[in-house]
């Protein structure tokens, strides 16, 4: 059996886009060995800051010989009239080399054609991946390529060397700025650069003779154990956030775990301030004191820092003392804007905000602040908070954004919200509204927390709405790829707050008054209507996406979901629109019920009578005429509309209601059907009785559109 390698050696990579890039190059070779029916044993991945590459053990020597059935010309002009093969037939048969006495007629798509069956040799291995090779590097697609030097072709970074081995044999590629060969590279300082690698199957146990640790996963593996032997020897825990981790171990092609120190009086700040420091932008792990039976509460940092170099422990201490200097500046700066910080009112804050732009022609922060303020409170009205409540949500909303005119956050970007409880707090605010100007900007993404307080939720909503109303305004509406102030992320959030958190509220009743308060503060003249609509759109996408990633059916998520978004109130005066969280509770319960008998003759006989109503609207009286139902089942119908018809109540909006108001009428719809002529002669009669279809129908759509149920 045989190994092929391919490696694109380059200059050093951003660690983000290293993993994906590795796995999309993975994935183009599987496809290929799968294309051309390759068998292998194991498809590995390598990647470091300066290569890509993937290595296929067990390769066959050729592709297998395979049977290929070929279709040629119509059977009508495969012969002539003597019944002797046509001209069409024998160069068909020539072209495939074969005789015609081989050939086969058979039928194909209504037609008959000609057919011949043909052995196809397989192909030496390293031809097929030769022809691949070119089209996998240029394949690969990064979130910014470019163009370097004089080179049309574009990469994240500039391709430096390319081993391409079939076990010890080069297999040749050539790109405008290099040829595969051989010769690899290793670790930029600890080797000597160039060295020659003999045979493909060698690849990882070379390159970690040249201080190369190629395998992502070892080199994670290698950094938490030089992590672990720290805590065991200083009795302390190292915080391995994961998304740190991954940075980290991408960053490096030999790593090595180093503990440094910072000046104590530097712990008098928050640690938040601290953390962010070293995780954000030194990518150090910070230190905490190791919790025990007396210290199992809050985690107590301590003054210490963890490292990874990418080199060896030559001249580690003088690379030690080089961290702590560079964090000791940054934590410097801190300290200073901290207490200049310090020196200002929370009011004097704001202020500064009016001077600051929201969006252009949208604004300033401050303008942002008290639109978000009154939408709050309009909010936790919706939600019957009391006068006291509603009081903390104001308070909390106007100062939400205060920290950002603070000299710590626009140095610190990712404290926002953090530093805002940490200054309110020192200025003898509420516990409530400290947590609040925090939590107002959760979730922050899919896996994020909720707000934990009450009061803090109508300002998270309010936000987020507001952004998204502004930015709606401008038509700034995300399409494709491009989503440059993360509107998706932000509607959400919406999604994740209403729905995660099970809150009765209508989306239309919010956008309209983010509209309304947006439109009227600057005078806009918008078109409310169309605004609106576009933002009840862009919502359901996201109300779709909550439903989806809760593993219910597709058709019933259309179900639900159907007319959601339409701006227009229901024509019915004692109509309700179904609220979000209503249609996420009809969803989850009627996943037990899809497959119910009972449900799927209430569906035939609603869906029967949704049918026949659309099919004739212009027969359809604006009332009935009850004088003229003369029938039992027709009368009976009638009566088990009474009930859902003359109802709005809260109670009728369960699903179970719902489907015990299914069960009592599919009985009597069933007969209706069974027994008697929709369709009669008489057009009062036939008026009246799609008329109670129609309402029927109605009805259930204010629920479902059980007309987007798929049964097997």
């Amino acid at each position: 059996m045989n190994t092929y390698l391919l490696e694109i050696g380059l200059e050093e990579m951003p660690a983000q886009m290293i993993l994906p890039a590795v796995e999309q190059l993975k994935s183009l070779v599987n496809k290929t060995c799968e294309q051309h029916q390759l068998s292998f044993n194991e498809l590995r991945s390598f990647s470091t800051p300066r290569r890509l590459a993937v290595q296929i053990l067990g390769l066959p020597d050729k592709q297998p010989d395979r049977s290929v059935e070929l279709k040629g010309p119509p059977a009508a002009i495969a012969k002539d009239d003597k019944n002797n093969w046509s001209k069409a037939a024998q160069g068909f048969a020539a072209k495939n080399g074969v005789e015609v006495s081989v050939l086969e007629f058979r039928e194909y798509e209504g037609k008959d054609y000609l057919f011949v069956q043909r052995k196809e040799l397989g192909k030496p291995v390293p031809e097929l991946l030769q022809a691949q090779i070119e089209q996998w590097i240029s394949q690969l697609n990064f979130p910014k390529n470019m163009r370097w030097g004089s080179y049309r072709m574009r990469f994240i970074r500039p391709i430096r060397w390319i081993v391409s081995l079939w076990n010890n044999s080069v297999v040749p590629v050539k790109l405008e700025m290099v040829e595969a060969g051989k010769v690899t590279r290793g670790h930029r300082f600890l080797s000597s650069g160039k060295s020659l690698l003999k045979d493909a199957a060698d690849y990882q146990k070379q390159l970690e003779k040249l201080n190369v640790m190629a395998d992502f996963e070892k080199r994670r593996e290698s950094i938490l154990q030089q992590v672990k032997k720290l805590e065991k020897k200083n009795g302390f825990e190292v915080e391995l956030e994961d998304r740190l981790l991954t940075e980290v171990t991408n960053l490096v092609e030999w790593p090595t775990v180093l503990l440094g120190d910072f000046d104590e009086e530097f712990l008098e700040l928050p640690s938040e301030v601290l953390i962010t420091s070293m995780a954000v932008h030194q990518r150090y792990f910070p230190v905490f004191r190791k919790k025990g039976k007396h210290n199992s509460g809050t985690k107590t940092l301590l003054p210490h820092f963890v490292t990874v170099r990418n080199g060896n422990k030559k001249g580690i201490d003088t690379v030690r003392r080089g961290n702590a200097k560079v964090l000791r500046a940054r934590l410097s700066d801190a300290r200073f804007f901290y207490q200049e910080d310090q020196k200002k009112t929370l009011d004097e804050f704001r202020q500064k905000a009016e001077k600051v732009v929201f969006f252009q022609q949208r604004g300033s922060q401050d303008q942002r602040v008290q639109r978000i303020a009154d939408l709050s409170v309009f909010i936790a009205k919706k939600l019957e908070y009391p006068a006291a409540q509603q009081k903390h949500v104001r308070r909390i909303a106007e100062l939400s954004k205060f920290d950002l005119e603070t000299q710590l956050v626009q140095e610190f970007p990712e404290l926002q919200g953090l530093m805002g409880e940490n200054y309110a707090r020192l200025k003898n605010e509420t516990a409530v509204v400290c947590r609040g100007i925090r939590e107002h900007y959760y979730p922050r993404n899919a896996k994020d927390s909720l707000p934990k307080d009450a009061e803090s939720v109508p300002v998270a909503l309010a936000d987020k709405l507001n952004l998204l109303t502004t930015a709606f305004s401008l038509n700034m509406i995300p399409s494709g790829a491009a989503d440059p102030y993360a509107l998706r992320r932000t509607a959400q959030g919406i999604t994740q707050l209403i729905l995660g958190l099970r809150l009765s509220l209508d989306l239309h009743d919010l956008t309209s008054a983010a509209i309304r308060l947006l439109d009227e503060q600057l005078q806009l003249s918008l078109d409310r209507t169309k605004l609106q609509q576009e933002l009840l759109d862009f919502l359901l996408q996201r109300q779709r996406w909550f439903l989806q990633e809760r593993g219910i059916r597709y058709d019933l998520i259309d179900a639900v979901l159907k007319n959601q978004a339409e701006v227009q109130p229901a024509k019915e005066k004692t109509a309700r629109r179904a609220l979000p969280i209503e249609k996420l509770q009809f969803a989850e319960f009627l996943v037990e019920h899809l497959e119910s008998e009972m449900f799927k003759r209430s569906v035939e006989a609603i869906v029967r009578a949704a049918n026949i109503s659309n099919k004739y609207p212009d027969k359809i009286p604006n009332k009935l005429d009850e004088s003229v139902l003369t029938l039992t089942e027709e009368k009976n119908f009638f009566k088990a509309l009474l009930p859902i018809r003359k109802s709005d109540q809260q109670s009728l909006w369960t699903p179970e209601n719902y489907l015990e108001q299914l069960r009592k009428i599919e009985p009597v719809v069933t007969r209706f059907f069974e027994d008697v002529m929709v369709m009669d002669e008489d057009p009062v009669k036939c008026g009246n009785r799609l008329w109670l279809c129609q309402q029927l129908a109605q009805w259930s759509r204010l629920h479902l559109d059980l007309q987007t149920l798929v049964f097997a």
